[in-house]
């Protein structure tokens, strides 16, 4: 028995000392923090956003010694007829082995999303090396131009784009991120729409942001911003939204949990005095309703918060006045649902989902109706807004600071 267990330990420990032969060692991957996909023709461009190890541990933005000169990323770009060809390609200008699932951003240019975008997510969800959870913006140029671009006081432009994305999800609600799992998933719907974040470089003309190097200055002349929401209509972008609008769907589709809204004092009178209500919680519930003349969506809104400004000479505390400024939030919010239900009938696109709504509740009228829904159907729902807003705190001051006694008497001096 001991010769047979001696045997079979032999034959064991070979195996157990061959190390990490089928492993990559760190300093063979090259870190990708962001992609950019565009079209050329009929080929795929795919750009890297490749991070700079020098660089970034030589201190910040690369000021050391040993990268004082050296950017925090480097980018490149390859072509193929596919994105698996057009990635292979890239190995003949890297030494390292891209290495993508570190990537916090996936950007697609505007001749990639005009001609559809179907075989990326494809692409995505086909290779296991790929995350789904990446962020998803649209440029109206070049992707990889947009790469390019660094952001002011962050070593790397792919994670401070996804903080950029975050906050204003965490924040304020106008933009809502979309990552590759939520478009895949919308665009496969019944809805088949989905509205992807818009970023572009603002600024002066022809405003570029400055290499690390020159970051040495307290501004510059562009920046990077989200500035509206792309609306997607099956695999192919169609139309932008504004603020307003996508403030709107993002409203009608539950998005909302942090933000602010301005809205006139109770007692204004047309004077311009306005306060601020900073949301606390919100939650949306949509009931489709079948009328005879259509069908009908109840949208129900509740929605809690706090005043964080007031220029408002009424004293907030007042029952009648706090109630006032309710009914105007309630009014405020239901105008930026209208907005966004109206920018998405012009566009023919659902993209408050409305769809499966109607799918879930009468699934053997959906059949009748689908394929007209865009063109037809949709454009004759009755939209019921049902918004119930509450104040829970005014704040430490019930009046505007402009209305207390120290306005009211002359300074001593």
């Amino acid at each position: 028995m001991r010769k047979l267990a001696l045997l079979m330990l032999i034959l064991i420990m070979p195996f157990s000392m061959t190390g990490c032969w089928n492993q990559t060692e760190l300093n063979e991957l090259g870190l990708i923090s962001a992609i950019g996909i565009d079209r050329s023709g009929d080929r795929w461009v795919v750009s890297y956003q490749l991070i700079n190890p020098s660089a970034i541990s030589s201190g910040a933005g690369g000021s050391g010694k040993a990268g004082g000169s050296e950017a925090p990323i480097h980018v490149f770009s390859s072509t193929g007829p596919t994105l698996r060809e057009a990635i292979d390609v890239s190995y003949t200008e890297s030494a390292r082995r891209l290495y993508f699932p570190h990537s916090d951003i996936i950007v697609l240019g505007q001749q990639a999303t005009e001609k559809g975008i179907s075989d990326i997510i494809d692409f995505y969800w086909r290779n296991t090396y790929m995350r789904e959870t990446v962020n998803v913006l649209v440029t109206n140029g070049q992707a990889s131009e947009l790469l390019k671009q660094l952001v002011p006081t962050e070593r790397i432009p792919g994670a401070a784009i996804s903080d950029i994305l975050e906050k204003t999800d965490q924040f304020n609600g106008n933009y809502p991120s979309i990552k590759m799992y939520e478009l895949a998933i919308s665009l496969d719907s019944e809805s088949q729409a989905a509205g992807v974040p818009q970023i572009e470089l603002v600024g002066a003309p022809k405003a570029k942001l400055d290499s690390v190097e020159k970051l040495h200055k307290t501004s510059t002349q562009g920046k990077l911003r989200i500035t509206g929401l792309s609306v997607f209509d099956k695999d192919r972008r169609i139309g932008t939204l504004t603020r307003a609008e996508s403030f709107g769907i993002s409203w009608l589709t539950d998005k909302v949990t942090i933000s602010t809204l301005s809205i006139p004092c109770p007692d204004s009178n047309g004077q311009g005095e306005q306060i601020s209500f900073q949301t606390a919680s919100a939650k949306t519930k949509v009931t489709p309703q079948r009328m005879a003349s259509g069908y009908q969506m109840r949208v129900s809104v509740k929605v809690k918060g706090t005043v964080s400004e007031s220029h408002c000479s009424s004293n907030l505390a007042s029952l009648p006045t706090l109630q006032a400024a309710q009914k105007e939030i309630e009014r405020v919010i239901s105008e930026y649902m209208l907005q966004g239900w109206e920018a998405a009938k012009r566009l023919k696109v659902d993209l408050p989902h409305f769809a499966d709504h109607i799918h879930r509740k009468y699934p053997k009228d959906w059949q009748k109706l689908k394929d007209r829904w865009g063109e037809e159907e949709m454009q004759s729902v009755q939209l019921v807004l049902d918004v119930h807003a509450s104040i829970s705190q005014t704040g430490m001051s019930q009046g505007s600071f402009r209305s207390t006694e120290a306005f009211s008497k002359p300074m001593r001096w």
